[in-house]
């Protein structure tokens, strides 16, 4: 069921339909469709239909400028017609008043996805020696519901001054549990040249994710929310390891971003900094 999935979103212009992906998993088509639904909580289409506008909507959650026909081609509608009617079938409102409402749906496609995306273990899992990186820094602080705005202000700055993720790497550096701490903190990080000292007007400021040896689990896909694979480090592989944790958070790298990258080609690399 994983592999259907990684398909499913990495193909967003093939057929669809119940026979080509039961026949892509080998089940007949009775047996698929009940077995999809078990285990994903969702029919078929409706999960080919969120992942598809999923993409679209993150799109256009995140990136002001995206005109909809082109969220639309990418997410393998033929027609802005056919994109705008499932669009409002399924949020309610047209591509153009949505920005700002997207996350029931990002939610429950992510809720599916996590029902089959489970098979990763401590197989996985490397330890690497990181290099320093000098990086710049817009926080967000407080409220875990409103981090999209802190995400769009970040992205529209590196697009402003030139730091886009072909030109930059993406970091984001996690100083407090979002479960434990009132104080809610995530800090967006965009790798920088030696010239830049900071931008105070727009927030943002200089600082160092430091070099050293740290535990390294891949997390394919989306990788919007990253607690199971971060209890996965702390809870099962750190106290078998006899390793100690440096005084640095837990962080990672955006490889691969979502939705530059189909669902199935994104790659996060989430890191513990050991001693």
């Amino acid at each position: 069921m994983a592999r259907v999935i990684t398909r499913i979103e990495a193909e967003p212009d093939a057929e669809h339909d119940l026979e080509t992906i039961s026949d892509w998993a080998g089940f007949s088509p009775f047996h698929f469709h009940r077995q999809f639904r078990a285990l994903t909580g969702l029919p078929l289409q409706r999960f080919v239909q969120l992942s598809r506008l999923h993409r679209a909507g993150m799109q256009l959650a995140f990136r002001p400028g995206t005109r909809v026909i082109d969220a639309a081609m990418d997410a393998g509608y033929e027609t802005p017609e056919a994109f705008t009617r499932a669009f409002r079938a399924r949020l309610g409102q047209a591509p153009s008043a949505f920005r700002a409402s997207w996350q029931a749906m990002s939610e429950a496609l992510q809720e599916a996805r996590s029902r089959t995306m489970t098979d990763a273990d401590t197989a996985d899992i490397e330890i690497r020696d990181f290099e320093p990186v000098r990086v710049a820094v817009m926080e967000h602080r407080g409220d875990p519901g409103g981090i999209g705005d802190t995400i769009r202000r970040f992205i529209e700055w590196r697009r402003e001054v030139g730091f886009t993720p072909k030109k930059s790497r993406t970091f984001n550096v996690f100083p407090t549990d979002p479960r434990a701490d009132r104080e809610y903190r995530v800090m967006l990080c965009a790798s920088v040249p030696g010239w830049f000292n900071g931008d105070e007007a727009a927030g943002v400021y200089l600082a160092e994710i430091p070099g050293g040896r740290c535990v390294l689990l891949p997390e394919k896909g989306p990788a919007m929310d990253l607690e199971e694979p971060a209890l996965r480090l702390y809870r099962d592989w750190l106290p078998a390891s006899g390793e100690t944790l440096r005084d640095f958070p837990l962080f990672c790298e955006r490889v691969r971003l979502y939705p530059q990258f189909s669902a199935a080609e994104a790659l996060t690399e989430l890191m513990l900094p050991l001693t």
